[in-house]
């Protein structure tokens, strides 16, 4: 029987289930900037006292492993961002704690909100991601790093990137100018930057490689880029 539930946040309210785990939980563990997503809603200030704020993953983990050894503790929540298990802590904490005893409760992703948002399908869309993860002190392993974009963008017609505040819009549009990859024709390759997705302030920018690398974005953001023939 799951004891931890993961349960991600930002685009929906929650459903039924959600708000019963919540209400009933014996710990609610968010970073900052997921709290302050949490306060949006209701069910925030019937629990705001049982809500504890930890910003670093393995003091995270090492807090449910506390809890979870405590005879008298009951479940512990995670809120994580949209789909935990889109390179989220979903992961992460199921190899901590096994199947058995996770349960994940995905939110929208944040790249399924992207594409809705520019009205273009991802079908055959490479999805990756550039986040080193919320410890700047300790950043984990990528898959691609920024010198594959130009190569990726050159085998994928449709690519989308999680970005951090070091892998930024700005710096895959210059590693794009560099290498070539939009060549002379700056319409055969479309930037879009979809910024803050499910806040208030939420914006989308549509643009050539060479325009994006001259803008600034507010952290957080997803990038899509589109190579048309």
């Amino acid at each position: 029987m799951a004891e931890i539930f993961v349960i991600g946040i930002g685009y929906r309210p929650f459903g039924r289930r959600e708000r019963e785990i919540v209400l009933t939980a014996e710990s609610i563990l968010a970073s900052q900037r997921l709290f302050d997503i949490f306060t949006r809603y209701e069910e925030c200030g019937m629990v705001r006292e049982r809500v504890r704020i930890i910003d670093n993953v393995d003091e995270t983990i090492g807090f449910i492993r506390s809890q979870l050894s405590a005879s008298t503790s009951g479940n512990v929540v995670l809120l994580a961002s949209g789909d935990p298990l889109f390179f989220g802590i979903g992961k992460r904490t199921i190899e901590e704690f096994s199947k058995e005893r996770v349960e994940i409760l995905p939110d929208l992703s944040s790249i399924q909100v992207a594409f809705a948002r520019i009205k273009e399908s991802w079908d055959g869309a490479l999805l990756i991601s550039l986040h080193g993860g919320p410890d700047p002190g300790k950043k984990r392993k990528l898959e691609y790093t920024l010198s594959d974009i130009p190569s990726l963008v050159s085998r994928y017609s449709k690519l989308a990137i999680l970005t951090d505040r070091g892998n930024t819009p700005q710096k895959i549009a210059d590693e794009l100018l560099r290498s070539g990859v939009a060549g002379q024709d700056e319409s055969s390759v479309t930037m879009y930057v979809c910024e803050k997705l499910g806040y208030p302030e939420e914006k989308i920018t549509r643009g050539t490689v060479e325009a994006i690398s001259q803008m600034d974005f507010t952290d957080p953001n997803v990038v899509i880029i589109i190579a048309r023939e």
